[in-house]
């Protein structure tokens, strides 16, 4: 079950997928992942609404624990701006050039992108 404030920042059943890029709305699909689609508009990749604030508090970016980070790779593997980079066997997120998808935190095995 989900927390009230998850239903209100997006997350659960219903909600929107916003670009990334153009912030572009549209209802989201349920079973589909919105990182997995792209913009109609502009064809930037989508991100659920309200996950940036729920999940981070790095301007809608998202975060390494590196004590958790077991340096597997599946986050460098799934940014599609190259985002990320493997330092002394852990990831690290540059967030100079991250756009905020997302998509890391899906992949990853062990919650270590927040």
């Amino acid at each position: 079950m989900f927390r009230k404030n998850q239903r209100n920042a997006g997350l659960g059943a219903g909600g929107k997928c916003i670009c990334t890029s153009c912030a572009h709305s549209i209802a989201h699909q349920r079973g589909v992942a919105c990182y997995s689609m792209t913009c109609p508009m502009c064809g930037a990749p989508m991100t659920r609404e309200g996950i940036n604030s729920v999940q981070n508090n790095n301007d809608g970016k998202p975060t390494v624990d590196e004590n958790s980070c077991i340096g597997c790779g599946r986050c460098l593997n799934v940014c599609p701006v190259n985002a990320i980079e493997m330092v002394a066997g852990k990831a690290i997120i540059d967030h100079n050039k991250c756009i905020g998808c997302n998509r890391c935190i899906g992949v990853c095995p062990v919650n270590a992108i927040k």
